[in-house]
């Protein structure tokens, strides 16, 4: 029986019984505790226990399941996380993740009610894109993996394959980023209406698109993608399918704006609404481009929430076709603006990390709309306070 393979907010107490009828072992993809931290214990424990997780994120991930009773890794009761306040456990979990662990970890809880009163907690940990990960615990620094037979330290062959695959990831997002730049540029791939001009793209790129064998349910995404995932810049809601997978559009037959959901869950927008021409002026309006940009990376974070895509991921924009171009520097599109002009023809800004979703969509973008004020002559994004009070 491999729990792993349900999904975790289908598990029952009967899926548990059934580890414990069928004496499922410990083994790659699953893991048992009677509890979490012993009193009097709480070194050795806290390093166990992360030790657990981090195995599982660096090998091909799994559930590690509190509350239940093993005799050398094979379950033989379900006694329950008994005499605990789950909320503050809980907490304390993601707190030990946090500050304990580089980077850090993605992980799931659910709390299954067992039919006595007691509750065993499932933890799910992902095979994890950002591995390796490493617990820091005092003076102990040591990555771990699993075999068949629980968990073990990594050694230094395994941790040269576990950062040359972190490697070769950074590569192919930096390969597909310039692939996609040159076809739209062209006019040979994207739904832009020819012909080709200035443009605004935005990339959101999970690591789990890279995963072999990966693929959306293109019908689940569609319905997830209407009204939330729409074209940068633009309140249009026009969502079809195709052959790349689910795109929507500002308008037909001349199309200006666009959003393209890939099948491997790659999403791609472009437009040319927000680089505007008032009185003849070519801008680019700061205040409108960080809104804008900002409310999509939203949406395409709860997009993935919805379709159960995991963090990490990296959202990156590029401005094409922009040289000559002025740097209007008000909020408002072409109300004010700021004499400094764009140095060259393609401004691509840094990429930037989206480790959870947890944390504010505001300062996961703050690097890349520092960077664009860089290139706007100033020091970094003067309205990030703002932001940040609004939440």
């Amino acid at each position: 029986m491999a729990l792993f393979d349900k999904q975790l907010e289908l598990i029952t107490e009967g899926d548990l019984l059934s580890l414990v009828e069928n004496q499922v072992r410990e083994g790659y993809q699953i893991e048992y505790k009677r509890s979490v931290l012993r009193e009097n214990k709480e070194k050795q424990d806290k390093v166990d226990f992360l030790a657990s997780v981090t195995s599982f994120a660096n090998t091909i991930g799994g559930d590690l399941l509190i509350g239940v009773e093993a005799i050398s890794g094979v379950p033989v009761g379900l006694p329950g996380w008994e005499r605990v306040d789950l909320d503050k456990e809980k907490l304390r979990i993601e707190n030990l993740l946090r500050d304990l662990v580089e980077p850090r970890v993605a992980i799931s809880i659910r709390e299954i009610s067992l039919a006595d009163g007691n509750t065993v907690v499932v933890i799910r940990v992902p095979w994890s894109w950002a591995q390796p990960h490493m617990v820091r615990v005092e003076q102990v620094n040591r990555f771990y993996y699993r075999h068949s037979a629980g968990k073990d330290i990594m050694n230094v062959t395994q941790l040269r394959a576990a950062f040359a695959m972190t490697t070769r990831l950074e590569e192919q997002i930096g390969a597909f980023r310039r692939e996609r730049i040159g076809a739209i540029r062209s006019g040979t791939r994207g739904h832009l209406t020819p012909p080709p001009g200035p443009t605004i793209i935005v990339h959101v790129v999970p690591f789990e698109s890279f995963r072999s064998g990966f693929a959306l349910d293109l019908e689940a995404a569609m319905k997830q993608a209407q009204g939330v995932l729409l074209p940068l810049g633009t309140g249009s809601n026009g969502h079809l399918y195709n052959l790349d997978g689910i795109y929507c559009f500002d308008d037909l037959p001349a199309c200006n704006a666009y959003t393209q959901v890939f099948r491997n869950g790659i999403i791609e927008t472009a437009s040319r609404r927000l680089l505007t021409q008032p009185q003849g002026r070519k801008l680019i309006p700061c205040g409108a481009v960080p809104r804008d940009v900002l409310q999509y990376v939203k949406s395409a974070i709860a997009f993935y929430q919805r379709v159960n895509v995991p963090p990490p991921l990296v959202a990156v924009m590029s401005l094409i076709g922009v040289a000559g171009y002025e740097f209007a520097t008000s909020t408002e599109m072409g109300v004010g603006y700021y004499t400094h002009r764009a140095d060259r023809d393609d401004l691509l800004l840094p990429e930037v990390l989206v480790q959870n979703f947890t944390t504010a969509p505001v300062d996961v973008c703050r690097p890349m709309f520092d960077a664009l004020f860089n290139a706007a002559g100033f020091p970094k994004w003067p309205e990030y306070e703002q932001y940040k009070k609004r939440g």
